[in-house]
């Protein structure tokens, strides 16, 4: 099981970051695109930085040596796919090989609210995300056919760079039918939301079947997860952990704790995150972003050993 981490921040928070995970031996971090942020999605008067991070990305592949940055996700309302192959491709030609483009439906709607982006009701983002991501790849792999769909249309001509073999797609979330369909014709990374047993099995499952049936190799497809760990290397360290969680998601510690154990997220001491890890890797999970709640040293250190320990457990 491999541990990447999760974040967002000012610019240099990210870059701090990368560069403390990359003297530790983390390969990759996953950059949530979101408009709106912390205390604001609830208040929109509560005023919480939030950065373009595909633009960010730019920046942090040229200040780091060796980090990969996957962004997780990039709603496709906030940009053309032109834009998203133009951004992708840019930057792996400023480093290459170090990023992956993660697009999906967008789910939060206040940020399209208050920026006035507009916001389709699922379906009508569903067949967007999928054009989008014909798009995409057709696009990044030089444009032999062209495309003409509902929402986008791209006409045959040479398109260049053409980057697509360095350019992982991502399709993440919790779908349970279209999103795991999705994947499995289109990403070359699932990153499927933390969850019960047996929904994480069906859903894999129905991933690997659409990528078989559509004549893909498995062993190129890769498939993460993400989860916020509340966690700690003792019981006073997981209750901590609790407190902190509870404050930054503006939620009662009972309320985090009843969710983490019913949605199997990570919690507790090395052990009882261990038998998670190991139901993970059992239903075909590789790798998990650690969505983490607080960047400050002491806390994000200790979160990092529990879960290298709790790897070596499993």
């Amino acid at each position: 099981m491999k541990v990447f981490l999760q974040a967002r921040g000012s610019y240099e928070t990210l870059l701090t970051l990368s560069k403390w995970s990359e003297q530790n031996d983390i390969e990759r971090i996953g950059l949530p695109d979101h408009y709106i942020v912390g205390k604001q999605r609830h208040d929109k008067n509560e005023p919480t930085p939030a950065l373009d991070l595909l633009t960010a990305s730019a920046g942090l592949v040229r200040d780091t040596e060796k980090m990969v940055y996957s962004i997780l996700v990039s709603p496709i309302t906030f940009r053309h796919p032109s834009v998203l192959v133009k951004m992708a491709s840019t930057i792996n030609d400023m480093a290459k090989g170090r990023f992956r483009l993660g697009v999906g439906t967008g789910w939060l709607e206040i940020e399209h609210d208050l920026y006035g982006i507009p916001f389709p009701d699922l379906k009508t983002r569903f067949e967007m995300l999928e054009e989008s991501l014909i798009y995409i790849r057709e696009a990044l792999s030089g444009n032999n056919y062209g495309f003409q769909g509902e929402y986008y249309q791209l006409e045959q001509f040479p398109v260049e760079p053409a980057a697509l073999q360095d350019i992982p797609i991502i399709i993440g979330g919790g779908g349970k039918v279209k999103t795991p369909t999705l994947a499995g014709k289109y990403s070359e990374e699932f990153n499927i939301y933390a969850g019960p047993k047996e929904i994480l099995a069906k859903s894999i499952s129905l991933f690997k079947e659409v990528a078989s049936d559509n004549g893909r190799d498995l062993k190129k497809l890769e498939i993460t997860t993400a989860c916020p760990p509340v966690v700690g290397l003792t019981k006073e360290g997981v209750g901590a952990s609790l407190t902190a969680a509870a404050k930054a998601l503006a939620q009662t510690e009972d309320e985090i704790a009843s969710t983490w154990r019913e949605k199997n997220y990570l919690f507790g001491t090395p052990d009882e995150v261990a038998s998670t890890l190991s139901m993970w890797q059992e239903v075909g999970i590789e790798a998990v972003y650690l969505q983490l709640l607080s960047l400050k040293q002491d806390q994000r250190n200790e979160t990092i050993d529990v879960i290298n320990k709790a790897v070596d457990l499993i």
